[in-house]
């Protein structure tokens, strides 16, 4: 929490880079998407769909939006299986403390005291249904009065909006629930102005919501939450040296900004590790503190060290053999992506790199495995920006697990690897210490001209 010091603010470091929850001191504005949230957030009616890559910043965007339109709003988060009863119920839930303590401020009294009645007579057959099943598994199953133009009636009139997080997590049957409910709450706007549900969801899930009801193709606002760019990364950084009063090296700077490749939740993650690296742990009083490469390389191998197990999992799923495949499909493709350059490639470029090494692959394979190789039961560990039509890695971190596990393949993609290393390059740092998690050892020699790498 913050606290005022020498008539300033001081703040805790946890809460300037903040890697797993929205920013708020450190939140950068994004201009390309601000205006289009905010003109959906304020037209009566319209159903909203924020989507993007994990990492993107949808949240910490539409949670610092809200907190300036709306005087409420609830939270549902989704887990894979997940019924639309249960979400229903959650939101009902969610309604309790302000029809147990606040109904009496509700503008017009008589709809007020009408609405906490309907709610606590729902609540009641909520509590008898449950207690008539103890002993027995416990299942909540909606009352006949819990209808969806019932929870509109009970959000509309606190003037609340309803964010549905992972709303791709629920299963296709129940996605057209949703679409329905949100047709619901569109046709009650009239009424109730700020009713709104607003579902986060991943990449190119809008069109879900749509499919599964034509009718509101014109009616719902496709947010498309891209990759940050270099400047607004550099700003996330700039604001957490003026809370905490910090400074990052120029040069460590522009490492995290590069290294991060347009996720705001890396950028956080490795100025955390940073500063927590240097003993900071609040704003600092007196003179300003530096944070060095020194602090910066610390502060990759913690990233690292928290993230191995899961990183070496998402390989293990993406390159889990597959029955009868004439070519490792998925390790060629890691290895040829890793070698294109951190920002990505087409996938006409990829199999041009993959027929470098094998001549006789053929375009089809790529064409069936690459588009597996975006998917979370397959690791995830590739994303596609469809804006672009590129596919890079999903986390920069995948790239540089790629790089040291591949290095060795020198006859392959070794002129590749040599070339792209600098004498400070972020990369030299996570691949040594790749190498010392696997047990391999490279070394990277600086020279004039191209680095060149030596496997021992």
């Amino acid at each position: 929490m913050s606290v005022e010091f020498a008539g300033e603010t001081e703040f805790e470091v946890t809460e300037v880079f903040t890697p797993t929850k929205p920013a708020r001191v450190a939140f950068v504005e994004r201009e390309d998407v601000n205006d289009r949230l905010v003109s959906a957030l304020t037209t009566p009616g319209k159903q909203i769909v924020v989507y993007g890559h994990s990492g993107m910043g949808k949240t910490t965007l539409l949670v610092n939006k809200l907190h300036q339109l709306y005087e409420h709003h609830i939270t549902t988060r989704c887990m894979k299986g997940m019924k639309f009863e249960q979400l229903m119920l959650d939101a009902f839930d969610q309604l309790e403390p302000f029809y147990s303590a606040e109904t009496s401020r509700v503008a017009k009294q008589s709809a007020g005291l009408d609405l906490g009645a309907s709610y606590k007579l729902i609540k009641a057959k909520l509590a008898v249904q449950q207690s008539s099943e103890i002993g027995e598994k416990q299942v909540r199953f909606l009352p006949p009065q819990l209808t969806a133009q019932a929870l509109a009636r009970l959000l509309g009139a606190q003037r609340a909006c309803w964010v549905i997080e992972d709303f791709h997590k629920i299963d296709a049957g129940e996605k057209e629930s949703l679409a329905q409910l949100m047709k619901v709450f569109m046709d009650m706007s009239d009424e109730y102005s700020k009713l709104k549900i607003i579902a986060i969801g991943a990449v190119d899930t809008a069109r879900q919501v749509v499919d599964y009801d034509p009718e509101m193709r014109n009616r719902i606002s496709e947010i498309n939450v891209p990759l940050m760019d270099e400047q607004e990364r550099s700003k996330i950084i700039e604001k957490g040296e003026a809370a905490l009063n910090v400074r990052f090296e120029g040069s460590v700077k522009r490492q995290i900004v590069r290294h991060s490749n347009g996720l705001p939740s890396v950028c956080h993650h490795l100025c955390l590790n940073m500063c927590q690296s240097a003993g900071v742990t609040s704003t600092m009083s007196g003179e300003t503190v530096m944070l060095t490469s020194a602090h910066f390389e610390r502060a990759l191998k913690n990233y690292i060290a928290e993230a191995s197990d899961s990183i070496k999992s998402a390989f293990s799923k993406a390159l889990k053999p597959k029955r009868n495949e004439k070519y490792k499909n998925a390790e060629l493709i890691i290895e040829a992506l890793s070698s294109l350059g951190e920002n990505g490639a087409a996938r006409l470029e990829i199999f041009r790199k993959i027929r470098d090494k094998e001549a006789g692959y053929q375009d089809a394979n790529l064409k069936k495995v690459l588009p597996k190789l975006v998917l979370i039961e397959n690791g995830a560990i590739i994303r596609f920006d469809s804006s672009t039509g590129l596919y890079s890695f999903s986390d920069p971190i995948y790239r540089a697990y790629a790089l040291a596990n591949y290095k060795k393949h020198s006859s392959g993609y070794g002129s590749a690897f040599e070339s792209g290393f600098d004498a400070d390059d972020v990369n030299k740092i996570l691949i040594r210490f790749f190498n010392e998690l696997t047990g391999k050892k490279v070394v990277v020699k600086a020279q004039v001209g191209p680095a060149t790498a030596e496997v021992r």
